[in-house]
């Protein structure tokens, strides 16, 4: 039997980047967010109070408090990035401290009013619909209820003692769906543990192990082939930032192996490394993955790629392995905006990420195929000033108006 510091010892996972995981951790989150929390009325309101009040005595016992210097690398850059732009505003932030380091609350004050809030304002969910947000079965459920195309799943726990049974309830769903498919944590994100174009059986059972390494709750899905993968973030229901994920990889020149070309790229001063908070765009990493995309196309780190051939290094849309980020908000077509925009408002939400599966963004969605996957409370806003290719946007000014509009 594992002792108990081994059971909660972070690891190396290939499934979720380059730096140690605990799964563990992942499975109590779950039980916590799914198990219990789901069995209970939503009451956003009473919750974020609570929140506010256990941070207040933990203040009055000194056991964190709020500092007004703080060092930006300690600090996610999708917050600093707005506070960046509130300062030039006239607002003033404090940054709240445990004996461990800086935590993700943080208090503003515009002129005598006064906002705490976590990672970004409007983040914290203000009705029963938008505290569904993050949970990637909701969405599909009323989002499918509204007239909005999601791919076709459903959720699954795989705990003892019925561990066994849901797996092969699970297995038959997904031959009934038909393939291809895609497993996926149902409270995961980042693409941690995902397994995308499973085309047998065989393929299916190893992608629903693979998703319960990281959480007993996972989904079965239809996988929607040939796809491009956005990131649309919604500021008031009203304006729209949109980038592609694009997963690592390289671009030949006829001339250099691809050893050459992951080491130019990741010279690239805008690269951080692995997990630093105040980057968006990381260093590509060379894994297991990176062996087993090269091979299929029998190739290794020493091929030459031809002149503008494009060579994948990871399968998975994650930056801490090396993703590029297209901004494209000005080639969103008018119809994408507005279904963006309608997506906001079910949810009530202020704030929100939306993934979104398309052939051409410039495309309306009417005339494609297409879908919503999942939602994201507490995007990462700093995608968009800091893509690795478009023109980058200002979303922050975006929430700092909002800011300004809502204290009016």
């Amino acid at each position: 039997m594992k002792k108990l510091n081994e059971i909660f010892d972070p690891m190396i996972c290939d499934q979720c980047g380059p730096l140690p995981v605990n799964h563990t951790q992942n499975y109590i989150d779950t039980f916590l967010s799914l198990g219990f929390q789901s069995k209970l009325p939503a009451i956003p309101w009473i919750q974020n109070i609570g929140e506010k009040l256990f941070i207040k005595i933990l203040t009055l016992l000194g056991v964190v408090r709020y500092v007004k210097q703080y060092e930006n690398s300690e600090v996610s850059l999708r917050t600093t990035v707005f506070i960046d732009e509130g300062v030039k505003r006239g607002f003033s932030f404090e940054v709240l401290k445990g004996p461990y380091g800086y935590l993700n609350q943080f208090r503003m004050k515009v002129g005598n009013t006064s906002m705490i809030f976590e990672g970004l304002p409007f983040s914290a969910p203000v009705s029963s619909r938008s505290a569904k947000a993050d949970d990637k079965i909701e969405v599909k459920k009323v989002l499918k209820e509204a007239g909005v195309r999601v791919a076709e799943g459903k959720a699954f726990w795989a705990f003892w003692p019925l561990k066994s049974l849901q797996k092969n309830k699970a297995i038959a769903y997904g031959l009934g769906l038909g393939f291809p498919l895609m497993v996926k944590p149902r409270n995961g994100s980042m693409s941690q543990h995902i397994t995308t174009n499973i085309t047998d059986e065989s393929g299916l059972k190893r992608a629903i192990e693979t998703a319960l390494v990281y959480s007993p709750a996972f989904i079965v899905e239809r996988y929607l082939s040939d796809m491009r993968v956005y990131r649309a973030s919604v500021i008031g229901k009203e304006k729209v930032f949109t980038v592609e994920r694009i997963p690592a990889h390289v671009v030949g020149d006829g001339t250099r192996n691809i050893e050459v070309l992951v080491k130019e790229k990741n010279q690239d001063p805008a690269r951080g490394l692995p997990k630093a908070k105040d980057t968006t765009l990381y260093r590509i990493i060379v894994n297991s993955t990176t062996d087993k995309l090269l091979k299929s196309k029998g190739l290794s780190m020493q091929s030459i790629p031809k002149k503008n051939e494009v060579v994948f290094l990871q399968e998975k849309v994650i930056l801490d392995l090396g993703a590029d980020l297209y901004e494209v908000t000005d080639e969103v077509h008018p119809d994408n905006l507005e279904l963006f925009k309608y997506v906001a408002s079910i949810f009530e939400s202020d704030i929100v990420g939306i993934d979104f599966l398309a052939t051409d963004i410039s495309k309306s969605w009417k005339n494609q195929m297409c879908a919503v996957i999942e939602l994201n409370s507490l995007p990462y806003i700093d995608m968009h000033h800091f893509p690795t290719y478009g023109k980058p946007q200002n979303i922050s000014k975006a929430l700092v108006d909002l800011v300004i509009k809502r204290l009016a």
